[in-house]
């Protein structure tokens, strides 16, 4: 059986003696990542004054042109808002651009990888160059696959997979994750910089 239990995919052209400085900063290890109500309270101000040039730099260009950002930048910026707290390390490792974790779920039971699953890593793994776009998908294939197997049954009726909720919540970090992003953009913070 194919369980599909851990993606490793390294198309960044970052070389393996420095995927360390990618590491959760532990500032903030299980969280909350800053949320929207947070940002609409200002908080969207003082995270946005921490970040450096390049980081406002790759935000402005999200902005203006969504598909042009590449898979370095993304998780410089990402990098930077861990290292400052506003994305938890749980949320970080949950929505990393170079390694994809897939849940495993019971270790005597683990979960096998759909076939749409494979296609949605596969497809992301191609990277558009729209970091939304990729989190919205991984999201959504976390959440069908989710579901998928929430349906499986043992003989007996009960079901297969005990606990689903490490799947869901990787599904929930890109969420938070996009939304503090979508938040940040539409805060309209970077327009005079």
């Amino acid at each position: 059986m194919d369980s599909g239990v851990n993606h490793i995919v390294n198309n960044t052209g970052i070389p393996t003696s420095e995927w360390g400085k990618y590491k959760p900063a532990g500032v903030n290890p299980d969280g909350p990542s800053v949320d929207f109500s947070d940002l609409l309270s200002g908080k969207n101000q003082e995270i946005a004054g921490k970040l450096t040039g390049g980081a406002k730099k790759t935000l402005q260009r999200l902005k203006a042109n969504p598909n042009a950002v590449s898979k370095v930048e993304w998780m410089d910026l990402m990098h930077e808002l861990n290292a400052m707290g506003a994305v938890s390390d749980t949320d970080y490792q949950g929505t990393d651009m170079m390694f994809h974790l897939v849940p495993l779920g019971d270790m005597d039971n683990p979960f096998p990888a759909s076939a749409d699953l494979r296609d949605t890593l596969d497809r992301i793994n191609r990277w558009p160059g729209n970091p939304l776009d990729y989190l919205d998908q991984w999201a959504f294939s976390l959440k069908k696959w989710g579901a998928e197997l929430s349906w499986e049954r043992n003989s007996d009726g009960t079901p297969k997979y005990k606990n689903l909720s490490p799947v869901y919540d990787q599904a929930s970090a890109c969420g938070r994750v996009s939304n503090l992003i979508k938040g940040l953009l539409a805060a309209d913070i970077f327009a005079s910089r």
